[in-house]
């Protein structure tokens, strides 16, 4: 057997899934994205251990669009404000107090919406982000494993407008080799997930008749000016 071509395989047809069981979903996700920085607000991105791939996939970056910003857990361990091993432990997502110390670190809008990542969707400190925010009548998208979600006692959905699903199995465990579970499906499908916000976001500017705030490659001559033109109107809440 061609291990890596059954891989292949596999997520192609997970993709395929994605797209096909999610589009009006993922659709819906970009109008919210849309509509928030119509208001002047930023698409506020959190995510749990490997959920920061996905923010990392929307997080400014060439060919991505600009309102987009990172509560990184490693900008803050920087700032002191918290300390490298309770990100390594995990320990971080259940302090509570840390929700406290994102108003110290990151520059927040009653403007802003919320896209929480994460695997289970029952850490404390992501509850309670999306409790607050809905509170202040602030839109949240969750995206969660759902079939990992309902065995482990997930609450996240409970505060999501709307939701997406990374569509791997629990465990996500993707190949059998010889009697070894090996591999992943969550975070492939998660990232190719967030490209597609990205151009249904893109659409969204298209369909109003607006320019997109596309975020070019900083090998480009005069992409420093032109990134900044885009994300200092938003002072430092984006960068």
């Amino acid at each position: 057997m061609d291990i890596k071509k059954h891989y292949f395989e596999l997520i192609k047809e997970r993709i395929r899934d994605a797209y096909e069981l999610q589009a009006d979903k993922i659709r819906e996700v970009a109008e919210l994205f849309g509509e928030c920085a119509e208001n002047g607000g930023v698409i506020q991105l959190f995510g749990v251990k490997h959920g920061e791939e996905f923010v990392n996939e929307l997080n400014y970056r060439a060919g991505g669009l600009a309102p987009f910003h990172a509560l990184r857990l490693r900008d803050m361990m920087l700032k002191k404000l918290i300390d490298q091993d309770d990100i390594d432990s995990g320990v971080i997502y259940d302090d509570l107090s840390l929700i406290d110390k994102f108003d110290e670190a990151f520059i927040m809008d009653d403007r802003d919406m919320y896209v929480l990542v994460s695997y289970y969707g029952n850490e404390p400190v992501l509850l309670e982000i999306a409790r607050r925010a809905k509170k202040r009548g602030q839109k949240v998208v969750a995206v969660v494993n759902k079939k990992s979600y309902d065995l482990h006692d997930g609450k996240l959905l409970d505060y999501a407008d709307v939701y997406l699903d990374m569509d791997a199995e629990e465990p996500d465990l993707a190949l059998d080799i010889r009697g070894y579970k090996v591999g992943q499906i969550s975070s492939t499908v998660t990232n190719v997930i967030a490209q597609m916000l990205t151009a249904e976001f893109y659409d969204y500017y298209v369909r109003q008749g607006k320019e997109a705030p596309i975020l070019l490659s900083a090998n480009i001559k005069g992409a420093d000016v032109h990134n900044n033109s885009l994300t200092d109107p938003y002072g430092r809440r984006i960068r």
